[in-house]
């Protein structure tokens, strides 16, 4: 049955209305969490490049015996050496199990960095049960020069003088991944 026309005009069809004032609320509360807490995230990365050797490159470097510093993590100690015994292997026994003397290793940096001023890279042989937290320390110790650290120099190429050098040993390639030792 059909209306009258004039009840039609009269009836009042009236939308829904969404309070969005809740809505709005939470999300600019949300926004506002989110942008402060993400202020405190801090992501921080080491650079270590892969060992990459071709036949042609090694025969060519192998014409004259690098350094190849190495710094091996053993159980009970840790030793400093190289392949080609460039110098006199060290073993420094660690300060307490699972943990090396950071600073007597850094001062035997020092003594080979100062025989090799020109070397930049470091070959890491961590153990199989070598903890995160002694890798990085192990790893900023042989990066860093410490400003209680003796001035290092060495003879610029370009220009000829002589310079301080402002990192011990910055590129850290790591050995033995597989942790065999």
């Amino acid at each position: 049955m059909l209306k009258r026309p004039s009840s039609r005009r009269k009836s009042s069809s009236e939308g829904i209305n969404l309070n969005l004032v809740p809505i709005l609320d939470t999300m600019v509360t949300l926004i506002g969490f989110l942008l402060f807490t993400t202020s405190f995230l801090s992501i921080v990365h080491i650079e270590s490049p892969f060992p990459i050797s071709s036949e042609r490159d090694m025969e060519e470097q192998l014409k004259e015996k690098p350094l190849q510093l190495t710094v091996s993590l053993h159980d009970g100690d840790t030793e400093i050496w190289s392949p080609f015994e460039k110098f006199t292997a060290k073993k420094i026994p660690h300060a307490s199990p699972g943990q090396p003397d950071i600073k007597v290793i850094h001062e035997s940096l020092l003594e080979v960095k100062k025989q090799f001023p020109g070397e930049t890279k470091v070959v890491l042989v961590p153990s199989a049960g070598t903890t995160y937290d002694v890798l990085v320390s192990l790893m900023d110790s042989m990066r860093a020069v410490e400003p209680t650290d003796p001035p290092i120099y060495v003879k610029n190429a370009q220009s000829g003088n002589d310079e301080v050098v402002k990192k011990l040993f910055p590129e850290v390639i790591f050995g033995n991944l597989l942790g065999d030792s």
